[in-house]
């Protein structure tokens, strides 16, 4: 579970929250999503890697959701079978497979039908083909009983995952100038690409001051948000356009990074 620490009481500062410094260590996987305080108030993430490299000063966001085909599942039996207190339940996939966890540590919420509302982290599971069934072990019991009516949509880890068999494709990336996911940060420095098989970790800014490219001239004060030409920009907020991420701490500069003050 994620928390804030003062991350100068943490054996994680050995790789650098402010040193620019990556790991590929797998105790790191451990404590991905884990949220640090710095001594001037910002808050760090540790982060791990998709398969593309990131650079510094850029917006990031989750990986990219699998989107329809895990949105919306069937659950497989009665409320008998999916009783309150059962911390197996049995869904079919759409149209694209799961890897052996690669939903642990993410979310199953029920979306539809008998326990609606219900957000449930995942444990644990083992492949799927594609519209074949796979059993979610979950880290909490249902506490409104599932049937066939009920669907449930999965959400990868929002801060990255080393589980199933190519890791590239559970890891964080730049924000994209239409989202596939939500805004979790900034980086502060470049974090290398991860592999298939070989994780890379590192930190990034979820609130307080840092610096992100600009894709347009912002003014001071006014709050911005991911920007629609260039991946990873910030430009002036527009209602109902897209996320707000934050404030303007200083005049943009058209592609210049400029501070700005994130508010994730």
């Amino acid at each position: 579970m994620s928390y804030i620490s003062d991350y100068k009481s943490s054996p994680i500062q050995l790789f650098g929250v402010n040193g620019g410094i990556t790991s590929t260590e797998n105790y790191i996987g451990t404590l991905v999503g884990t949220k640090f305080l710095s001594d001037d108030d910002r808050v760090y993430a540790l982060v791990q890697n998709g398969g593309t490299a990131l650079v510094a000063a850029r917006l990031i966001q989750s990986p990219a959701s699998i989107g329809s085909t895990h949105t919306g599942l069937a659950v497989s039996g009665a409320a008998t079978v999916n009783v309150i207190g059962s911390t197996q339940v049995t869904i079919t996939l759409g149209g694209t497979l799961a890897t052996a966890n690669q939903y642990a540590d993410g979310y199953a919420v029920v979306s539809a039908g008998l326990g609606i509302g219900q957000t449930l982290k995942i444990l644990s599971h083992p492949a799927g083909t594609s519209s074949g069934t796979v059993v979610l072990t979950l880290a909490e019991p249902i506490s409104v009983a599932l049937d066939t009516t009920s669907k449930i949509s999965l959400t990868l880890p929002q801060y990255g995952s080393s589980n199933g068999t190519d890791v590239t494709t559970s890891g964080v990336v730049v924000c994209p100038t239409t989202l596939t996911g939500r805004v979790i940060g900034a980086t502060i420095y470049p974090i290398p690409a991860s592999t298939a098989t070989v994780p890379t970790y590192g930190f990034i800014v979820t609130n307080g001051p840092v610096a992100v490219l600009n894709g347009a001239g912002t003014a001071i004060g006014l709050d911005v948000m991911p920007g629609a030409s260039v991946a990873g920009s910030v430009v002036t907020y527009v209602v109902a356009t897209k996320t707000r991420v934050g404030t303007a701490t200083v005049a943009g500069e058209d592609t210049k990074a400029q501070l700005i003050t994130l508010q994730l």
